[in-house]
C-alpha cells in the first residue's frame, strides 16, 4: 500500500471516528476515552491514536498530555464553569461561547448557570428555541479569533 493510500485510509477512519465520538457525547454527555473508542470490532489502539492525532492537527479536537480527548468542540471532557443542562442530559462546555453552541448544535433548549469571569456576578445563559437569553448577553473572547489555537485552553 502506498503512503498516499495509508494517509487516505487514516483520514477516512479519523472522520468516521469523529462521527462516532460526537454521537457518543450526544447520547451520554461524556467524551469517550481512547480505550472506549478503540473498543470496536476491527479497530486497533494505533488506528485510534493516529486518527485522534490527525483530528487534533486539523483543529477538530484537543488532546491532553496522555493523548485523551480533552475538548471535542464545543464539548469538554472535564468539568468547567459552564455546565449545560438540557432536558435529556448535562454536558460540559469549554467556555460561554461553547455553552451557547451546545443546545443549538443538539437542537434543544438548554441552560447554563455560571459566573461572569469579569465581575463575578452569577447569571444564567439560556437557549430556548434557538434564542439566547438574557437579551443583550455578551461573550467576550479573550484573544482574537486568529490566535485561538495559539493556546486553545486559554481562549
Amino acid at each position: 500500500m502506498t503512503r498516499r493510500a495509508v494517509v487516505a485510509r487514516t483520514e477516512g477512519f479519523a472522520w468516521r471516528l469523529r462521527g462516532h465520538l460526537y454521537r457518543r457525547v450526544r447520547d451520554s454527555g461524556a467524551i469517550p476515552t481512547r480505550a472506549e473508542l478503540a473498543n470496536q470490532p476491527g479497530t486497533t489502539d494505533t488506528e485510534v491514536d493516529d486518527a485522534l492525532r490527525f483530528l487534533a492537527d486539523s483543529h477538530v479536537l484537543v488532546l491532553d498530555q496522555q493523548g485523551e480527548v480533552l475538548m471535542a468542540h464545543p464539548f469538554s471532557a472535564v468539568p468547567t464553569p459552564y455546565r449545560v443542562e438540557t432536558a435529556a442530559r448535562t454536558y460540559w462546555a469549554n467556555c460561554a461561547w461553547d455553552a451557547i453552541a451546545i443546545p443549538i448544535l443538539l437542537d434543544t433548549d438548554g441552560r447554563t448557570p455560571t459566573t461572569c469571569p469579569g465581575s463575578g456576578e452569577r447569571f444564567e445563559l439560556t437557549v430556548t428555541g434557538g434564542h439566547l437569553r438574557p437579551a443583550g448577553a455578551v461573550v467576550r473572547l479573550a484573544v482574537p479569533v486568529r490566535h485561538f489555537w495559539d493556546d486553545i485552553g486559554f481562549t
